[in-house]
């Protein structure tokens, strides 16, 4: 998991990083919506001196929420924005302090069924976030959402 891809999401603070890189759809023809949004993903998190990699599974839907979260964390600093997939892999939480300083706290954990979990937090301003919007609309226009789960951007 050494060669980046072109499509990411990254937070990147002292050291300290999230990252993911969707890769591919997981079941692209299946007969269910549902199915039909998994996308598989390279994930890197580093917090202090710990780091590790690890492939995870995330929905389209996931990536469309925590962008229109971010996009109303430009204009709300005391708002929250969540990156909270449903197998729980890679859970990521930005609080805002009301003054343009944010707080990300970071949980991951590979394998649930393990109880391993790498959780730490970094800080960042406000002057990054429309680059985290592009970077999720990347994400977005490269894995559309396909069926019924609709969310609105």
């Amino acid at each position: 998991m050494t060669n980046f891809n072109e499509i990411y999401f990254q937070i990147a603070d002292s050291g300290d990083i999230i990252r993911i890189e969707p890769l591919y759809l997981v079941y692209p023809n299946a007969d269910l919506d549902w199915d039909r949004n998994w996308i598989k993903a390279n994930v890197t998190v580093q917090g202090g001196v710990f780091r590790g990699q690890f492939v995870a599974e995330f929905m389209t839907t996931d990536f469309e929420i925590f962008k229109k979260e971010l996009k109303n964390l430009d204009k709300d600093f005391n708002a929250i924005a969540k990156f909270e997939p449903i197998e729980q892999q890679l859970v990521i939480k930005i609080k805002g302090d009301g003054l343009g300083h944010f707080e990300v706290d970071c949980a991951a954990t590979p394998h649930s069924h393990l109880g391993q979990t790498l959780t730490f937090s970094m800080i960042f301003d406000q002057t990054i976030i429309k680059k985290l919007v592009q970077q999720l609309d990347e994400i977005t226009k490269s894995f559309p959402i396909d069926g019924d789960l609709n969310i609105s951007n």
